[in-house]
């Protein structure tokens, strides 16, 4: 066991006074970036981070009831490297940061770098470090995407990797060569999809891509805010999908409009999909509009209809609960989920899950 360390001076600062993150690395003299890394990735402000830490304000977009984070930090005077933390914070029934276990976090960085950012922790206090409960490891295409997202942010160039996969999206005879592709080239190009030449690029390339990379280019859209003529085609593809009842091609077509700019878009795909017959069949559907359309659960309405929804499927009662307590701790949810339970138009089916629900 790691002993905790209370007195480690950091600037003048004792480390008992110190309770959050952004007071250590403040106090360390580095600068930080935090992005969200759960339902899509994107930077959020350090105020609001901040805030956050001190149990002001609930987590803004909360996934299975924790805070996904990437934290970049460092500091000029004492190296050029750029470090990264990845956590997964736990959060409590109001959403907001469980301290305990962020205490426990500091105690362990404090013990294993003290004030020296670019200080190499030994093998145990490294092993302590990349086996803490907080620390996860994100998937290949959310690291894509937050590696696109720091360069922009720190305004660095894009990978190296962006240039192949422009070529390939304007290609139309490489679009076998999918494998020589990877997720940095693709989320690379889709965090510039407002550039006419990448948006014209994508438009062009979305309805005659092969399965694997259109999935791998849709993944990559969902991080971004794309534009008119990007969501109108994909739209059309979502629509043809879900008449043809391809439950893959659907589910990625509605994962790259889900942050369309402006709601309407977004709207749009959300109808088609509940006109569907896999509204009423595939239990993925509901996990995407609950993962990625959950700021359209903007009302009780919105909120009884995803909920019919899940009880028209006949899903295990358990299924139901998780769906529910996943957009239930959306803050800007949470209101209209909790009126939903209530609705004097709820049906029998519904009623049945929502009275297991509240007797466990």
């Amino acid at each position: 066991m790691i002993a905790t360390i209370h007195k480690i001076f950091i600037l003048g600062f004792l480390v008992d006074s110190i309770n959050t993150l952004s007071e250590f690395l403040l106090h360390s003299s580095s600068q930080y970036r935090v992005f969200d890394m759960g339902r899509r990735v994107r930077k959020i402000t350090t105020d609001l981070f901040s805030d956050f830490e001190h149990a002001k304000t609930p987590y803004p977009y909360p996934l299975q009831q924790h805070a996904m984070v990437g934290i970049l930090f460092w500091n000029k005077q004492q190296s050029s490297e750029h470090y990264v933390w990845f956590l997964k914070l736990p959060l409590d029934e109001r959403g907001l940061l469980q301290q305990a276990s962020m205490k426990q976090f500091l105690d362990l960085v404090v013990n294993a770098l003290g004030n020296a950012m670019d200080k190499q922790p030994d093998k145990e206090q490294q092993s302590a470090l990349d086996h803490n409960p907080l620390i996860f490891k994100p998937s290949q295409q959310k690291l894509a995407a937050f590696n696109s997202a720091v360069r922009q942010v720190m305004k660095l160039p894009a990978s190296s990797f962006m240039t192949s996969a422009l070529s390939y999206l304007q290609q139309e005879e490489r679009f076998d060569n999918w494998p020589e592709i990877g997720y940095q080239g693709f989320a690379d190009v889709a965090s510039r999809c407002d550039d006419p030449m990448f948006s014209q690029a994508i438009a062009n390339a979305l309805p005659k891509l092969p399965i694997e990379s259109f999935c791998a280019v849709c993944c990559s859209l969902e991080n971004a805010v794309i534009n008119s003529s990007i969501a109108d085609c994909l739209l059309k593809i979502l629509d043809d999908a879900l008449q043809q009842n391809d439950v893959v091609k659907s589910i990625h077509a509605a994962r790259a409009l889900s942050h369309s700019k402006g709601a309407g878009f977004q709207r749009q795909a959300l109808e088609l999909i509940y006109n569907s017959e896999l509204i009423s069949k595939q239990q993925d559907i509901l996990v995407i509009i609950a993962a990625r359309y959950w700021q359209l659960i903007d009302n009780d309405d919105n909120a009884l209809r995803f909920l019919e929804a899940v009880a028209k499927q006949k899903c295990e009662q358990d299924i139901f609960e998780q769906l529910f307590s996943d957009l239930v701790a959306i803050p800007s949810a949470r209101t209209y989920m909790l009126n939903a339970l209530r609705h004097p138009k709820r049906s029998n089916e519904l009623a049945h899950y929502i009275a297991k629900l509240i007797t466990g």
